[in-house]
């Protein structure tokens, strides 16, 4: 008996080097559920392609890359303490 799996799990792409991504393998490689992709791209945060209306919604390789580079997370110089001057005694 085969179960069906639901088209919001994510799924592990077959080849990660392929030049274009279907949303539940964007889904997997970027660790998030397939709605919160939807939601990336309907922001415009993740450019996306689509032959026609309804047919299925690709990402590229090269998109992937680029909004992982523009949320990747850098590491900042420690700020000093900066102490408040001691009030003068009254």
């Amino acid at each position: 008996m085969s179960t069906k799996q639901s088209p919001r799990t994510p799924t592990q792409p077959r080849d990660l080097n392929a030049p274009f991504f279907n949303l539940r393998e964007v889904a997997w490689i970027l660790d998030c559920s397939v709605d919160t992709v939807r939601r990336y791209i309907a922001a415009g945060r993740l450019p996306c392609s689509q032959h026609t209306k309804g047919s299925a919604i690709r990402v590229s390789r090269a998109d992937l890359d680029a909004y992982h580079e523009a949320t990747r997370l850098v590491v900042l110089p420690q700020r000093t303490a900066r102490r408040r001057p001691a009030r003068a005694a009254a």
